[in-house]
């Protein structure tokens, strides 16, 4: 949706309501976007799993993405917070074959001028890839200590 849309439905809406109604516009599409990133991780594991094994990928929740390495020995654990515009992401040891656990994190969820939810580290945003690489390299790709 561009941005004359927006303002056309904007003006045909009655006083008070446009911030409600932009905001339930707005969660429809982070929780596509959430299912769409959902889809997305299940194709790089199936990629990552055609040439390694030991990844699943679980949806606990419906707001809740679990993906484990047994080989790495590290979890992520990527939650949805759609109230709060934000997904957090958090790793932990699965078992001591984790050379460490890395620091998790945060991805904020902005509206396009589309209309479209999209993710941003900090105030750059992120493109589908980016950040899918964000959140699975370190479970998938993890740093080696030095010995």
């Amino acid at each position: 949706m561009g941005w004359i849309q927006n303002r056309l439905r904007n003006r045909t809406q009655k006083p008070g309501q446009p911030e409600a109604d932009s905001e339930t516009y707005f969660q429809e599409a982070a929780r596509r976007r959430w299912q769409k990133l959902g889809e997305e991780l299940k194709s790089d594991l199936a990629e990552f799993s055609s040439h390694q094994k030991g990844v699943t990928l679980t949806q606990p929740a419906e707001d809740e993405f679990r993906i484990s390495n047994s080989l790495s020995g590290l979890e992520l654990l990527i939650t949805a917070d759609f109230d709060a515009h934000i997904i957090r992401y958090q790793y932990s040891a699965l078992n001591r074959n984790s050379a460490g656990t890395p620091d998790g994190g945060m991805l904020s969820m902005r509206q396009s001028r589309q209309g479209m939810a999209e993710f941003y580290s900090a105030d750059e945003r992120l493109t589908s890839e980016e950040a899918r690489q964000v959140l699975l390299e370190p479970v998938l790709f993890p740093r080696q200590t030095a010995a």
